[in-house]
C-alpha cells in the first residue's frame, strides 16, 4: 500500500527549497509588508472562510477538538503577479511554503495540543528607479534597484478543551519572528563612475496570545469567536536595536451552516487595530498604517454526499483591507476570489486539496496589482 508519511516528507523536502522565493507584491514595499493569512488550501478556497471552523487552519486554537489521534499539514503556493504603477508594470512570480500545522489529542484527557508555523507578513519586493543627477556639472544617469527578501512568521503552541459537548475553548502563545534583507544597488550610464551595494538585515522578535471558542447550539450551526493580542516585536538591523513596532489586536467572529448534506455555507469578519503601529513606523522613517476589516464568504458543495471526501466543490469571496499606506493618506484594500477541491486516500490517512484564488489590489496612489495564486494542502492522519 501506499505509505502515506513517505509520501509527506517527500513533498515536504520538495517545497522547502521554494520557501526561500517568496511571491513578490508591490504592497509589501511599506511598513512590515503583506499581511499573511493562517488558513489551510480548504479554506482559502472558501475565501478564508471556514477558517475558523478548520484546525488545519491555524486561526481559531479552539478547532483542535476536532482532531481523532494525530493530524498534520503543509501547504505550498505559486504565485503570479502583475503590478502596475506610475513608472510601468512588471510580471513577478515565485513560490512560498505559507503554513505548516501538527495537531494531537493527549490520550485519556479532555485535551488537544497543537502546533502551526504560518506566514504573518510577506515582504519581498524589487523596486528599480531612474534619477539623472548633476555630477561635476554633467548629467549622468543614475539606475537605482531596491530588493527586500523576507518577512514574519507566527509560531503557535496552542491547547484547546472540549467543555461540553456543544462548546471548545482554546488558548495559544505566539512567537512572532523573522527578518528582511535589504540590498540597494546604484549603477550610472557614465562609466566613469563605479556602482557600488549597500547590505543591511532587519530582524524582529515578539510575542502574542490568542483565545479562541467554538460553539455548536445544533448540527447544522457552528458559531467561532477569537481574541487575539499581538503585543509588539522588537526590531533590529544589523544586530543594533532601533526600537518596536505595536503589532494590532484581533477580533473575528465567524458561522458556518450545513444547509443540507451536499452543501455547507461559511462566513466570517475580523477587526485588526494596525494603527497602533503608525507612530512606530513613521519614528523609522515609514509612512503609516491603519486599521483593517476583512469579510469572507464561501460555500463547500458535495456532488456525492455519501462519499464527502471525493472531488468537492469549494467557492469564495473576500474582501480586505491592508494595513500599510503606499503614501499618505493611500487605503489600499484587496478584493479574492477562490475556487478549490480535493481528495483523501490511503484509507482517508493522507488528503490532497487545491486552490487557485485571483486577486485584485489596489490604493489611492496609482499602483494596483493582479495575480493567481496555486495553493496546494497535504494532510497526514498517521
Amino acid at each position: 500500500g501506499l505509505d502515506v508519511r513517505r509520501l509527506a516528507w517527500l513533498i515536504l523536502l520538495l517545497a522547502l527549497p521554494a520557501s526561500a522565493l517568496a511571491q513578490g507584491s508591490a504592497f509589501g514595499v511599506r511598513g512590515l509588508g503583506v499581511p499573511g493569512r493562517s488558513a489551510s488550501a480548504k479554506a482559502l478556497a472558501q475565501g478564508g472562510a471556514s477558517g475558523l471552523f478548520d484546525y488545519e487552519s491555524g486561526m481559531n486554537p479552539a478547532t483542535l477538538t476536532d482532531v481523532v489521534g494525530v493530524a498534520t499539514s503543509f501547504s505550498l503556493a505559486q504565485g503570479w503577479s502583475s503590478p502596475e504603477t506610475p513608472a510601468g508594470g512588471a510580471s513577478v512570480r515565485g513560490a512560498r511554503f505559507p503554513q505548516a500545522t501538527f495537531a494531537t489529542s493527549v490520550r485519556r484527557t479532555p485535551l488537544w495540543l497543537g502546533a502551526s508555523m504560518s506566514t504573518y507578513t510577506n515582504r519581498d519586493f524589487s523596486v528599480a528607479t531612474i534619477e539623472t543627477l548633476q555630477l561635476r556639472g554633467v548629467p549622468v544617469d543614475a539606475f537605482d534597484t531596491l530588493t527586500a527578501r523576507g518577512g514574519l512568521s507566527d509560531l503557535r503552541l496552542a491547547a484547546a478543551l472540549r467543555a461540553s459537548d456543544r462548546l471548545s475553548v482554546g488558548v495559544a502563545a505566539h512567537v512572532i519572528t523573522g527578518r528582511a534583507r535589504f540590498d540597494v544597488r546604484r549603477a550610472f550610464s557614465d562609466s566613469a563612475y563605479r556602482p557600488f551595494a549597500e547590505r543591511s538585515e532587519v530582524s524582529y522578535l515578539g510575542t502574542g496570545l490568542s483565545l479562541g471558542l467554538l460553539y455548536r447550539p445544533d448540527s447544522a450551526l457552528s458559531l467561532a469567536l477569537t481574541l487575539r493580542s499581538d503585543g509588539s516585536v522588537d526590531v533590529d538591523r544589523d544586530s543594533t536595536g532601533v526600537g518596536t513596532v505595536d503589532l494590532p489586536y484581533s477580533v473575528a467572529a465567524g458561522a458556518r451552516w450545513v444547509a443540507s448534506p451536499s452543501l455547507a455555507l461559511s462566513g466570517h469578519a475580523s477587526y485588526r487595530t494596525w494603527s497602533g503601529a503608525n507612530s512606530d513606523l513613521q519614528a523609522q522613517g515609514g509612512v503609516g498604517a491603519f486599521n483593517t476589516l476583512e469579510v469572507a464568504v464561501g460555500a463547500q458543495i458535495l456532488p456525492d454526499p455519501r462519499r464527502p471526501f471525493r472531488r468537492p466543490i469549494r467557492i469564495g469571496a473576500r474582501y480586505a483591507q491592508l494595513p500599510f499606506q503606499m503614501v499618505p493618506g493611500d487605503r489600499p484594500r484587496e478584493l479574492g476570489l477562490a475556487v478549490g477541491t480535493g481528495g483523501r486516500f490511503a484509507q482517508r490517512r493522507g488528503g490532497i486539496d487545491l486552490t487557485l484564488e485571483h486577486l485584485w489590489r489596489s490604493g489611492d496612489a496609482g499602483v494596483s496589482e493582479r495575480a493567481f495564486v496555486l495553493t496546494l494542502g497535504v494532510s497526514v492522519r498517521p
